[in-house]
């Protein structure tokens, strides 16, 4: 049982959410092996960029924002982090530049942008009510088969040195694939809580209707 949402919630109130939700769905529990009580922080503050020491993994708020994952891409970008450290090592002898190179790999300007796209999209997510919610996941999973949802979920859209162009039109499509209603409030959302300033850093030369 699990859920993303902006309080705490304590865990005998998450039992017995998955205990109504096992008997709604009228299945029969013929033995619990075991609890895990765990909290995923999604978004959040990001930490200092560029002081001395130089973060990694949940203490550098890597969590992906939009599905609590972080393994996948701890791993997969450890080895850029390490060469940028080691470089700037070899090539200024210098401890702090070195820090400036690994907070650079950790969060360059591409991800940064994603992170803001990321959290604004979690944002919208828990405010919906439920109808609206299964509205947007109907619209998000519409083709199996679909990669850009995968890419997504794993964070894995833009390549270094690119803004999230194909990011951005994933999300611009999730939009048209919604129901009015959804449409509606997505508009709203994006007008109110910065939605249209995301893009325009994404796609400059656009013009927008605050411009």
């Amino acid at each position: 049982n699990h859920r993303a949402t902006c309080k705490s919630l304590e865990m005998e109130e998450m039992v017995r959410r998955l205990d109504r939700r096992i008997e709604s769905l009228k299945l029969k529990v013929t033995r619990r092996y075991d609890e895990e009580c765990s909290v995923i922080p999604m978004g959040g503050p990001l930490p200092v960029l560029g002081q001395p020491t130089v973060a990694y993994g949940a203490a550098a708020i890597m969590v992906h924002p939009a599905s609590g994952y972080m393994i996948n891409r701890v791993i997969l970008q450890a080895p850029e982090v390490a060469i940028a450290i080691a470089t700037a090592l070899r090539e200024t002898d210098c401890p702090k530049q070195a820090a400036e190179a690994g907070w650079e790999a950790v969060w360059p300007k591409h991800r940064l942008i994603e992170r803001d796209l990321y959290c604004f999209g979690m944002e919208v997510l828990l405010d919906l009510d439920l109808a609206l919610l299964r509205d947007f996941f109907g619209a998000f999973f519409a083709n199996p088969k679909e990669k850009m949802w995968r890419e997504f979920l794993a964070w894995n859209m833009t390549k270094p040195g690119e803004k999230p162009y194909k990011m951005s039109v994933f999300m611009i499509l999730q939009f048209f694939r919604g129901s009015p209603r959804l449409k509606g409030r997505l508009i709203r959302d994006a007008m109110f809580k910065d939605g249209l300033h995301l893009l325009k850093s994404i796609f400059p030369s656009i013009p927008f209707p605050f411009d």
